[in-house]
């Protein structure tokens, strides 16, 4: 009994360093995130990144003011055609390659996703292979933006723009993209199953070419064929 408890005591003063490790590591985090130099916020998001992958209590009041961050920095931006500065890149990138934890687990099929970059302003952004389930988009500015097999299930897009985007590879099964702007879009075998393209601007019959899958709303005149038919 005594070494039972003795035991039980040295297990919970270890959680307990852990959780004010934690707490000082986001604390610290967040304070350079505001900073004046580069150098500091790239300090902080790297830093939230520990945090973001190794604690489910944290993640998402870690990853929404990731996404407040890049909103509001890309917002202010918004003249600039370039790509992201360093910093707003940097947290795109921990942003997509985080680690799935406990809190998107799925749930009766869906990942819940906390990630809302609704109107960001992030053309010629790379977000190459990030994980975006479930991300609101919504008249997000992604034009030129490498998007090439980055995983989009039952994210909303609608209004985005995505022309002269790379979705090669992209997965983007029950994706929203109504009145997405996907001029010039390439669309090089994606995944599109059960996907909504009612309304997007000028998505050409050429580019769905690209793409095979099944049921796909589509404007009427516009086909897709199904995956592995000729």
């Amino acid at each position: 009994m005594g070494a039972g408890f003795a035991y039980l005591q040295f297990q919970q003063q270890q959680q307990a360093s852990h959780d004010a490790l934690i707490s000082n590591q986001v604390s610290k985090g967040f304070e350079q995130l505001g900073g004046d130099k580069v150098e500091q916020r790239l300090g902080g998001i790297y830093a939230l990144e520990g945090v973001l992958n190794n604690s489910d209590q944290y993640q998402r009041p870690v990853l929404e003011p990731l996404c407040v961050f890049v909103r509001d920095h890309a917002k202010a931006d918004r003249s600039s055609e370039g790509p992201p500065s360093t910093d707003i890149q940097a947290a795109l990138t921990v942003i997509g390659r985080r680690v799935v934890l406990l809190n998107e687990i799925p749930v009766l099929g869906l990942l819940v996703s906390p990630v809302d970059l609704r109107g960001a302003h992030l053309p010629k952004a790379d977000l190459s292979g990030a994980k975006l389930n479930n991300a609101d988009l919504r008249g997000a500015d992604l034009r030129g933006a490498s998007l090439k097999e980055v995983s989009l299930y039952d994210a909303d897009l609608s209004e985005a723009d995505l022309s002269n985007t790379n979705l090669a590879f992209a997965h983007l099964r029950g994706a929203n993209l109504t009145e997405a702007n996907l001029t010039g879009a390439m669309l090089s075998l994606v995944y599109l199953s059960g996907a909504d393209l009612t309304g997007a601007r000028r998505l050409s019959q050429e580019q769905l070419n690209q793409a095979c899958d099944t049921a796909v709303k589509l404007d009427p005149g516009l086909t897709i064929r199904a995956c592995g038919g000729k």
